[in-house]
């Protein structure tokens, strides 16, 4: 019974919080800096996405480049 109502006194404390922010910060800088900030997550997830590895890789190539590192194949 306490449970539910702690959570609903949180719940209004969090909404009435909340609410009071957007009455003292003008919108405009609070908008510019959302649209920063998902500008730089949009510029992280790019990043992460290009400098993944192809998930097409040939056997040849894989031989071959594990075939270069081997001692064997130098010492001939």
């Amino acid at each position: 019974m306490i449970d539910r109502y702690l959570l609903i006194l949180l719940t209004v404390l969090l909404f009435g919080t909340v609410g009071a922010f957007f009455l003292l910060v003008p919108i405009l800088p609070m908008l510019v800096v959302s649209v920063m900030l998902v500008g730089l997550l949009a510029m992280f997830w790019l990043g992460l996405h290009i400098a993944r590895p192809s998930a097409v890789v040939d056997e040849e190539d894989t031989e071959s480049s594990a075939n270069d590192w081997t001692l064997s194949e130098h010492a001939r």
